[in-house]
């Protein structure tokens, strides 16, 4: 037989069940302490009936034993001996109703009072004619005296027992009342102990869809290890982030390779440029070798070395953009990641009539984020600005630093704009204006990601005939560290 966990061992059916299990035990058992309170007060109360009729029954020999020795009527010694049999009846009929120990031992005081005033009163009223010969009082005295003892018997016999009734009624609205507001209260206790948890873990994950919804993906912490429904939810729930994140640095990764291809005849361009120069150094060098000049070889020879580090110039910025690396935010300058992505897509835009416009202030301050990822937010929306544009307009990058400790960076176009209905849709998942396999809709959702990912925030403005400007926020790095060392 498996033993029940303990509360803050089971799942939530498990508790539920041992707290119903737990609510019928005690309700059962309150019943039946009620049900065993009403059975024994209803005796007593029975008990209480009979002991009271015996004291009528002594106080009635009592009268009548007055009347005989006033002489007052015969008949008063056949009542008071009916009486005495009615009294001998009820201490018969109570000798076993008596469980308290102070009820029968003084019960048993009234019995031995009472056979010797019946010894005494049959003396004293043998065949029904009693003694009245003054030479015999002293018969009279002793019943007198065994009377009153047996009366005040009686009276403590029925004062106890009102005694006892009472303490029981009190017991009886004990359990009817206090015992179940002590239960009522402990239930509760354990109901909201049982439930804080419960609740806590929930708002917790509530949160954490909340933050996933934003493009955080943040674990929930686990401070409660209660293997219940909850837990294994939040643990699911962290899996899923874990996976969301894996499959969103894929995604990137396969943004940048499709950005790649949307720039590559640019490149292919940049990189042809010196490798034609380098081509024509080398055959003049080979043609006219011998009628040539040291100084002159040494010029075209320097030509080549130039013009070969302006090509893995072009090839170097394209595999560090395209490198698969681990995210690693540190602190970088914004001015040279939009000089970094700009060398990548400028050729491009100069191809396809586009003019390129920097407004960019040099030795702006640090942000702490991924080189990468940044490149691949400003790359996105630069190529997004080309092809809204499609030939002959600008482009303009601006960066300039904010008054609230933030670095804002604009990327404006002259395209056709954006109608203000799909303003607020723009960085939804797979939103797109452009035709059936022209777009996936992904690219603005993964720059909205990166920049909330990097503490920023974006923002859009466009009229329809004059342009767009996205406006990317974020936060400015303060080093307190470097800065407490300085001054130090």
């Amino acid at each position: 037989m498996q033993i029940p966990c303990l509360f803050s061992q089971c799942t939530i059916r498990q508790r539920l069940i041992q707290l119903n299990t737990i609510t019928m035990v005690l309700i059962v058992a309150l019943v039946s302490i009620y049900s065993y309170q009403l059975i024994s007060l209803e005796s007593k109360l029975v008990t209480m009936e009979r002991v009271d009729d015996l004291f009528s029954n002594i106080l009635e020999v009592r009268r009548y034993e007055k009347n005989i020795m006033l002489q007052l009527d015969k008949d008063n010694v056949t009542k008071a001996g009916q009486s005495l049999q009615k009294i001998n009846s009820s201490v018969d009929d109570l000798s076993p109703k008596f469980s308290e120990l102070s009820e029968e031992k003084l019960f048993l005081h009234l019995k031995e009072s009472f056979t010797r005033y019946k010894v005494i009163f049959d003396q004293w009223c043998a065949n029904e004619e009693c003694v009245t010969d003054p030479a015999q009082q002293d018969v009279g005295y002793l019943i007198r005296q065994e009377g009153q003892t047996l009366t005040d018997n009686a009276v403590e016999l029925v004062h106890l027992k009102r005694k006892h009734i009472s303490e029981g009624f009190k017991g009886i609205l004990f359990w009817l009342t206090f015992m179940p507001a002590i239960i009522f209260v402990c239930g509760v206790v354990l109901f909201f102990s049982q439930i804080r948890s419960i609740l806590s873990r929930l708002s917790s994950l509530d949160q954490g869809t909340k933050n996933l919804a934003a493009g955080e993906f943040k674990i929930i912490p686990t401070t409660d290890t209660s293997p219940d429904e909850i837990s294994g939810l939040i643990d699911n729930f962290n899996q899923m982030v874990v996976a969301l994140k894996q499959k969103q640095e894929e995604l990137i990764q396969s943004k940048k390779m499709a950005s790649i291809g949307t720039f590559s005849s640019g490149i292919a361009h940049e990189i042809n440029n010196p490798l034609n120069n380098i081509s024509l150094s080398t055959d003049i060098i080979l043609e006219e070798f011998d009628s040539m000049e040291d100084e002159e070889i040494k010029e075209i020879l320097g030509d080549i070395m130039t013009q070969t580090d302006r090509a893995s110039k072009i090839v170097k910025n394209l595999l560090d953009f395209s490198r698969v690396q681990s995210s690693e935010m540190q602190p970088v300058y914004i001015d040279f990641v939009l000089h970094k992505t700009t060398d990548l897509i400028a050729n491009e835009l100069r191809i396809h009539n586009i003019t390129l416009e920097k407004d960019i202030i040099n030795l702006l301050p640090q942000v702490k984020g991924d080189l990468q990822k940044l490149q691949q937010v400003f790359l996105n929306l630069i190529i997004n600005a080309e092809q809204a544009i499609g030939g002959y307009g600008t482009i303009t990058v601006q960066a300039r630093e904010m008054e609230k400790g933030y670095i804002r960076v604009n990327i404006c176009d002259t395209g056709p704009g954006i109608a203000q209905e799909n303003i607020d849709q723009i960085f939804d998942p797979f939103f797109t204006t452009k035709g059936v396999g022209q777009g996936t809709g992904l690219g603005l959702s993964i720059v909205y990601a990166i920049v909330k990912e990097h503490g920023g925030y974006i923002e859009v403005t466009s009229k329809l005939g004059e342009g767009t400007t996205f406006s990317v926020y974020l936060p400015v790095y303060h080093d307190t560290e470097n800065k407490e060392q300085q001054a130090i």
